[in-house]
């Protein structure tokens, strides 16, 4: 995202990713069309919407106005939001050490977040609104998490996964003509963001969405949303490449999460 807003806006990126991603899908769309229920094509339309298209733009916008490594961050408060939207919207059951593994994650999660400097503690107050963007982003997943859980379980990871995005790519592909993303994306300049996009649409999105969903299909959807907490060891790492640093409130952060991954799992 960082690389791709060189060149292209917030809303511009959103676009062309869901419009990439959904368009790996398109097959199975087509090939699912007559086999899927009216309820599943509901519940389809309500995780590409909850999962997929809102957080795209909010993930985004946020992108504009903090370091990447900060949003990944912020991400791995989903396994708290998938428990919390469980329990309250789902009615599922959890155990303890299922929330004590997902306190510590957060509190791993959260040394990263708030350790911008190498010693010690540092947090801009102009990042309050656009990390409330990647919050409620992080809210929305774990509303999603639950719903393919709870109402899609029956369904292949891929169908569950590709029809989503293909839903979603219709909106944003109206959302792109709208901005001119395109007109962008003919110029010279914008080539090697668009390709930074392309990638972010194609693996980011589509095949990385496969793979958590093949999680959740396997797993519960507590243990799947904790393997986020692992998005800001990868984060910080890719920040590192950056230029941001590293120190040792960093490693004890990324201790921690591993640390409440190995509990979530244990449950």
């Amino acid at each position: 995202m960082k690389k791709g807003l060189v060149a292209f806006t917030p809303f511009q990126l959103a676009s062309l990713r869901l419009v990439f991603a959904g368009s790996v899908g398109a097959y199975f769309f087509v090939r699912e069309f007559r086999k899927l229920s009216k309820k599943d094509w509901l519940f389809l339309s309500l995780s590409g919407a909850l999962g997929n298209l809102i957080p795209a733009y909010l993930f985004a916008s946020a992108g504009a106005e903090i370091p990447s490594s900060l949003s990944g961050a912020l991400n791995a408060m989903t396994p708290f939001f998938a428990l919390l939207t469980g329990v309250v919207l789902f009615s599922q059951l959890f155990k303890v050490s299922q929330a004590i593994g997902i306190i510590i994650g957060l509190a791993g999660s959260l040394l990263l977040i708030f350790s911008k400097t190498k010693d010690g503690f540092q947090f801009e107050i102009d990042y309050l609104i656009p990390c409330s963007k990647v919050i409620l982003a992080a809210f929305l997943y774990g509303i999603n998490v639950n719903i393919i859980k709870s109402k899609l379980s029956h369904n292949t990871a891929i169908v569950n996964s590709m029809i989503p995005l293909s839903i979603v790519s219709i909106p944003a592909l109206i959302m792109a003509l709208q901005t001119g993303a395109f007109n962008v994306a003919m110029q010279e300049e914008s080539l090697k963001p668009l390709l930074y996009i392309i990638l972010l649409g194609v693996i980011g999105s589509a095949i990385s969405l496969i793979v958590f969903n093949t999680l959740v299909k396997k797993t519960t959807a507590i243990f799947a949303a904790s393997v986020t907490y692992l998005i800001p060891i990868f984060a910080y790492f890719w920040g590192i490449l950056d230029g941001e640093p590293i120190g040792l409130f960093q490693v004890s952060g990324m201790l921690l999460i591993l640390l409440g991954i190995t509990l979530a799992r244990r449950s």
